[in-house]
């Protein structure tokens, strides 16, 4: 009697459940945990009326975010482990049953036992809702997105761990691969833009490193399945990718060689592939980590060919099983040849990215700072308030762009100094946009046009939101004097709310990008409260002179700022960078008390003095411990440029 194939195979079933039933059972069960249970915790607990959530995806985040991505792993493995080991694959390819229906059973059955547990689970929180009162913590529509997220995420987990699962032969490589793989699309990225800095100058890798890339990544992406929606572009994304994964790996079940089992890979093809993947990979990371440490050009070029070798080996390691090898080094120089002349290629810059100035006739609106953070938390705040538009800043920018350039064909690249770096990002007519930075070498000789920019009108509404209100959304104005004091002023009359924000303002538009950037004399805080209630802070110092006379005309200013009458004394040393810029403030103020040359200051005059030009941060040429009359507690501010005491300037010069 001849044999009979059939669609449906029942030993091949049974075979399945015995394999792989538990991985189901065993999602089932967490889920159960992550969310049913957890939920009926909450509404069980009488001091819970205040816990809310933001979907059902802040249930127990963490055992779904690991449920999501090591359940459909585990299945791919077990699923086809028959395909690494001899026994298992006799058995499984000697029933009457073609391999595109083996491949359909395995499949079927690996999607029913991913989306079983999430439609019982489903169908409990659906009974959930309409017993008891969860509509605080979820609704259907709720229900029904967490469900088609979490199958789609999963599935398509599922189906690259398939992929891997036709191209290896060893079920821990199948796993190691697939998470990999899965991350490789952002790992990849951030390597190759971390390390393209160093050949395009004016390349932004903070831009495009600040983007949101995880949804590239499946496994990234399953760290933020809350703020998904199920109707958007990638769910659409994913279910393409879905289809197309199983369908290449059923074409590459139906061609593999069913005696190649216990191998690394089956397909000679990949081996070159997973070999010099692995290899340029190490290489970018280690010149990316040598950057991040040293900064250093030859360490960086050292890292580069140390990873290389070292990513080189490790792939011979895996392909051959030993860890005895010969390394082919004509593969490997070959490989370097490649590397080095596409490096030279982007060096060259064919497409003119280095040199390219956007035409003015093209531009729309340019955004000018020095972070590119920055202008991702402007552009999602108040974007309206980032970009200048004014024809007389637009050429401004192109020619300080242009002058950046021209400069830059001898030293282009500075030190890594935020206060010394330039962002642009233009935004074109047709609505394309365009990022440069730049870490600037010989700063001061840009000031001139960095001034024109910066101390313009427009810059100046755009960056100070209190140019932007009138007087009548101001409420109250609160001042705290700065340093350990317990003083404050609260402004809360009409006219005097009126002409303190005209003071304010108008000394806002008078600062000069000196003040701007830097604030020299630390009074006080001023936080501007609006009827809308939002607040503006502003810090007073030395460059507000009209609101200044204000509060001395007024008799606020002793009860607002810091005065000398607060200080008792002050002690000045020289500072060391190398020391001083590296550990913390208790150890700073003991290390000025120990200095032979310190110098003293006592008089009410010198202290006022100081007061009125030390600015906030370290980063001057003298440091400054400041003592309290009133508190044990020690304030450091710092001196540099032209606003050193003339006093302090002769002491440490003799």
């Amino acid at each position: 009697m001849s044999s009979r194939i059939t669609l449906f195979n029942r030993e091949l079933i049974i075979y399945i459940f015995r394999c792989s039933g538990w991985i189901g059972f065993l999602y089932f069960i967490g889920l159960i945990f992550a969310l049913p249970l957890e939920i009926l915790t909450i509404v069980l607990n009488e001091n819970s009326e205040y816990v809310k959530f933001e979907n059902l995806f802040s249930s127990q985040q963490m055992i779904q975010f690991v449920l999501v991505i090591g359940i459909p792993v585990l299945l791919a493995i077990f699923l086809f482990r028959f395909l690494q080991i001899k026994q298992a694959s006799d058995f499984i390819h000697s029933l009457p049953i073609t391999r595109r229906s083996i491949y359909f059973h395995m499949i079927g059955t690996g999607i029913g036992f991913i989306i079983l547990p999430i439609l019982l689970t489903g169908l409990i929180l659906i009974l959930f809702h309409s017993a008891i009162d969860v509509e605080r913590l979820y609704t259907l529509a709720d229900i029904w997105s967490w469900m088609g997220i979490t199958f789609f995420m999963e599935a398509m987990i599922f189906s690259v761990a398939v992929l891997v699962g036709m191209v290896t032969g060893l079920s821990a490589l199948q796993g190691l691969l697939t998470y990999i793989l899965l991350a490789l699309p952002v790992g990849l990225f951030v390597l190759f833009v971390a390390n393209v800095k160093f050949l395009l100058a004016g390349f932004s890798a903070d831009y495009y490193l600040s983007a949101n890339i995880n949804s590239i990544s499946p496994l990234l992406a399953a760290t933020e399945m809350e703020k998904m929606e199920f109707f958007s572009v990638n769910i659409l994304i994913y279910g393409l990718l879905i289809l197309l994964f199983l369908l290449i790996s059923l074409f590459l079940y139906e061609r593999r060689k069913m005696e190649h089992v216990s191998q690394a890979f089956v397909f000679p093809m990949i081996k070159p592939l997973f070999k010099f993947g692995l290899t340029i990979s190490m290489m970018l990371f280690t010149g990316f980590y040598f950057s991040e440490t040293t900064g250093k050009l030859g360490w960086i070029f050292f890292g580069y060919i140390v990873g290389s070798l070292i990513g080189y080996y490790l792939g011979e390691i895996v392909l051959q099983k030993t860890w005895r090898i010969r390394v082919n080094l004509k593969g490997f120089v070959s490989f370097a040849a490649v590397i080095i002349l596409l490096a030279v290629i982007l060096k060259l810059d064919p497409v003119h990215y280095e040199s390219k100035v956007p035409d003015i006739k093209m531009i729309n609106q340019i955004y000018i700072g020095n972070n590119p953070l920055l202008y991702y938390e402007d552009d999602s705040s108040n974007g309206e308030f980032t970009y200048l538009k004014e024809k007389e800043n637009i050429e401004a920018l192109r020619l300080l762009h242009q002058q950046i350039i021209e400069k830059g064909k001898k030293a282009f690249i500075g030190d890594l100094n935020i206060n010394h770096s330039v962002f642009l990002m233009y935004e074109l007519k047709n609505g394309k946009r365009i990022a440069r930075e730049y870490h600037l070498q010989n700063y001061d000789s840009y000031l001139p046009l960095l001034a024109k920019i910066y101390e313009s009108s427009e810059y100046k509404k755009n960056v100070n939101e209190l140019l932007n209100v009138s007087t009548e959304d101001v409420s109250k104005i609160n001042i705290t004097a700065s340093g350990e004091l317990d003083k404050s002023v609260n402004i809360t009359d009409g006219q005097e709310l009126k002409e303190a924000v005209q003071a304010l303002s108008e000394d806002l538009k008078n600062q000069s990008l000196a003040q701007m950037t830097n604030s020299i004399g630390d009074y006080a805080s001023i936080d501007i409260l609006l009827k809308n209630n939002n607040i503006i802070y502003l810090n007073w110092d030395s460059s507000y002179t009209q609101f200044s006379n204000w509060m001395e005309q007024t008799g606020q200013a002793k009860e607002a700022r810091l005065t000398a009458d607060e200080i008792s004394y002050i002690l000045v040393a020289k500072t060391d960078p190398q020391i001083f810029n590296s550990i913390s403030k208790s150890e700073l103020v003991q290390r000025i008390e120990k200095q032979s040359n310190r110098l003293k200051l006592d008089q009410t005059s010198e202290i006022e003095s100081a007061i009125d030009t030390a600015q906030i941060n370290w980063g001057g040429d003298y440091l400054a411990a400041f003592y309290y009359k009133d508190s044990r507690n020690i304030d450091i501010k710092s001196f540099s440029g032209d606003h050193v005491p003339g006093f302090i300037l002769e002491h440490f010069n003799e």
